[in-house]
């Protein structure tokens, strides 16, 4: 279960026996990154008002003998609980506008984030076209042997309602997110290229609270701040299965959706597919593709990311 380190910390030292001033001293002389710390450190650690470096963090982890990659990462430990516009715009602030992506995810920076409107992606009428579009795209740049019609991405949307999303301003479409929570061998055979992602049934599909990696089926973003909402959802998501969720990855197969893949530092394992008759390209744009796949405490080991989980 994910903690902040400040109760990890005061509930190891209790356990142990030690006061601050005691356990100040022997992290100090058990490892030199520990070196020099004091029980107002200690005290500081405790109730969060400071947060060690993950290195440190480690460091206390390996000496109370726990096993640093169960337990690391740690919850953020900030003392105000952010609001969902909040988090949104710290997101958008440093990840989406961010010099390390490149260049801004979105083709539309709106500065207005209040009409948008997000909901569940259903195989209700209304979200026919939305349907259509999804299938339409990823036909037409996959050359797959095997079809997605809408019957069965409507099935996949069914079956994770939570992680089907839509985003749309004045009813016009503007990004989505589809992610499913798969068996893990599933999963592999779809980084690995050794299965197509139109092949997967409703029984590979699990329930949220067993074991399983999140596939990235399709993540596209029209403006930062869609982009914004969409992927508050998925760590919304990570927040509340962190401790069933195993992997998370994906296919990317356009520069928003690798650009929002970066954003959980989810760096590339392999570029593809491969075509014949060279680069793929949709309605005049080059078409770009990007497997990703990284653990899920990992990319929590960004302090920023933590901020935004859900308490």
């Amino acid at each position: 279960m994910l903690e902040n380190f400040g109760s990890y910390l005061k509930k190891r030292r209790k356990e142990a026996g030690l006061t601050q001033d005691r356990l100040a001293m022997a992290l100090s002389c058990y490892s030199p990154v520990l070196s020099g710390i004091d029980s107002v450190t200690i005290s500081r650690w405790e109730r969060a008002t400071t947060e060690p470096t993950g290195e440190r963090q480690r460091q206390v982890i390996a000496y109370f003998h726990d096993d640093v990659e169960k337990i690391f990462p740690f919850r953020s430990s900030r003392s105000q609980i952010l609001t969902p516009d909040q988090s949104m715009e710290y997101l958008t602030r440093h990840y989406l506008n961010s010099p390390k992506l490149g260049h801004k995810v979105g083709t539309f920076p709106e500065q207005e984030g209040r009409r948008y409107r997000l909901e569940n992606l259903t195989a209700a009428p209304e979200h026919h076209p939305f349907l259509d579009m999804i299938t339409e795209y990823d036909d037409a740049i996959y050359e797959s042997s095997v079809s997605t019609d809408r019957n069965r991405l409507a099935g996949w949307v069914n079956r994770c309602n939570r992680l089907s999303i839509v985003c749309r301003k004045h009813s016009h479409y503007f990004g989505h997110v589809v992610a499913l929570p798969l068996k893990e061998e599933v999963f592999w055979q779809l980084i690995h290229a050794k299965r197509e992602e139109a092949s997967i049934a409703l029984d590979d599909i699990v329930s949220p609270h067993e074991p399983h990696c999140l596939y990235i089926y399709s993540l596209y973003g029209a403006s930062r701040l869609a982009a914004g909402r969409l992927i508050m959802e998925i760590i919304r998501y990570l927040g509340r299965h962190y401790d069933h969720v195993n992997y998370i990855g994906g296919l990317c197969a356009t520069s928003d959706g690798t650009r929002l893949a970066r954003s959980f530092h989810l760096e590339p394992q392999d570029v593809g597919p491969s075509m014949p008759n060279g680069a793929v390209r949709y309605q005049g744009r080059e078409v770009k593709f990007v497997t990703y796949a990284a653990q899920l405490a990992h990319i929590l080991e960004d302090p920023g990311l933590r901020k935004l989980l859900p308490s």
